[in-house]
């Protein structure tokens, strides 16, 4: 009679092999959570010996265990048996095995009850192991480009809604993606920032876009004229920033705010500050630094073979136009003599009103030319002067001197004074040359 046990360890050994060739790992647990059997994908997933995985041995002090969501702490000294103990609570557990000879793997575990068909009366629990560390990696990169997304649209809305003016653009200044201000500044059909501004500040927007993504400079602030759609122009400043990362279409981030009032009010302060207030010409302070900036420049017009002169301009009887008649008469004469000093100059020619009734020319010409003017100057403001009713006669004295690079403004001023005064001694109204 044939013995009927070698089938049976065939069959024992044929179901191990199956046991061990799943992809997935299994271990097997008495209801006291006595560890019974396992699998050799299991042992492979947890890192561990057979022994180490029966609680019969420790395990390697490099091997560390953690599981989410965490639910407190756990026996640091027998970690395979918290963790069985935690599943044995939960039923379903996702755990990092941490290995010294190997990378973090993290494992889904979950268990289940099952009886033995030989044995019905013992309950078995049964642990089913998965390997999703791959698909952990693949939800935390779906979880960055869902942050991405989610930044860019909140970059996008705050773009639409921005007050001021954004676009992204090309290293040649094509307008890749821009906000609803940015139209409203350049019209639908503005395609290329580079074009909107004028032709001289062309080159210095081309070259602020190369030092930007050469690394040269993080960012660059340029101020410059912008056509609108209208035809007309506004002064915008241009903040221009290098975008690496972020937007992923854009090379330069622009923001173009329209400062066009704030230049208006500057030049309203400059000018304030620079001009006298009765008769719109230059004050003494604004005056006095055209002068020095052109003694500065002297030697330079003096290769070009250009010649610079001063005028200084007194007026003689104006006190008696105040005594006789009051300050507002005396205020209509010096803005007639004003208006009549500017009549005979040109457009290049800096006038001023140095306090009272003292006027001064920087004059682009000659002493020849500077005199002939002076006493078309003395003439024009003879007929002002009688243009306000009831103001007694008005003249001017008027000394001129040749502009010289190696004298200081003050002494050019002073030379003038003088040449002046002696035009008043020798019975006014006439222009004297400065000598010396």
């Amino acid at each position: 009679m044939a013995d009927p046990l070698p089938s049976v360890r065939g069959d024992a050994a044929r179901r191990r092999r199956l046991f061990d060739s799943l992809d997935e790992g299994i271990v097997l647990q008495d209801a006291d959570g006595t560890v019974r059997d396992w699998n050799a994908a299991a042992l492979r997933m947890l890192a561990l010996a057979p022994e180490q995985l029966a609680a019969r041995a420790p395990v390697d002090p490099g091997w560390q265990l953690s599981w989410e969501p965490p639910s407190g702490p756990h026996d640091a000294g027998a970690p395979v048996r918290s963790l069985l103990r935690r599943l044995l609570e939960r039923g379903r557990i996702t755990v990092a095995v941490r290995s010294p000879a190997a990378a973090t793997r993290w494992i889904a575990i979950s268990s289940h009850g099952a009886f033995d068909d030989d044995e019905p009366a013992r309950e078995t629990i049964v642990s089913t192991l998965t390997d999703v560390t791959a698909q952990r990696a693949t939800e935390r990169e779906n979880a960055h480009y869902r942050e991405i997304i989610d930044t860019l649209d909140a970059s996008y809305r705050i773009l639409e809604e921005s007050p001021v003016g954004m676009c992204s653009v090309d290293l040649d200044g094509n307008v890749l993606r821009s906000n609803m201000a940015f139209l409203a500044l350049g019209g639908a059909q503005a395609t290329s920032v580079v074009a909107m501004v004028p032709e001289e500040d062309r080159g210095t927007l081309r070259h602020a876009f190369t030092r930007l993504m050469d690394g040269h400079t993080p960012s660059v602030r340029i101020e410059t004229r912008v056509r609108k759609p209208s035809g007309g122009e506004a002064w915008c400043e241009i903040t221009a920033v290098a975008m690496r990362q972020g937007l992923p279409d854009a090379a330069i981030l622009l923001l173009i705010n329209d400062v066009s009032e704030r230049r208006r009010r500057e030049v309203r302060l400059r000018q304030l500050a620079e001009m006298d207030p009765l008769t719109g010409l230059h004050n003494r302070r604004s005056f006095i630094h055209a002068l020095r900036e052109r003694l500065t420049s002297l030697e330079r017009a003096r290769r070009a073979r250009e010649e610079w002169a001063l005028l200084l301009i007194d007026l003689d009887g104006f006190k008696d136009v105040n005594d006789t008649c009051g300050h507002a008469a005396g205020d209509a004469v010096l803005i007639a003599v004003a208006a009549a000093i500017r009549d005979r100059t040109r457009l290049d020619d800096t006038v001023g009103r140095l306090g009272g009734d003292e006027f001064a020319v920087l004059f682009r010409s000659g002493v020849p030319d500077a005199v002939a003017t002076g006493e078309q100057i003395i003439e024009r403001i003879a007929e002002a002067a009688r243009s306000v009713d009831g103001a007694p006669p008005v003249s001017a004295s008027v000394g001129v001197v040749r502009l010289r690079a190696e004298r200081g403004a003050e002494e050019m001023l002073q030379a003038a004074d003088d040449a002046m005064y002696r035009a008043k001694r020798a019975g006014k109204a006439r222009v004297v040359e400065a000598t010396g």
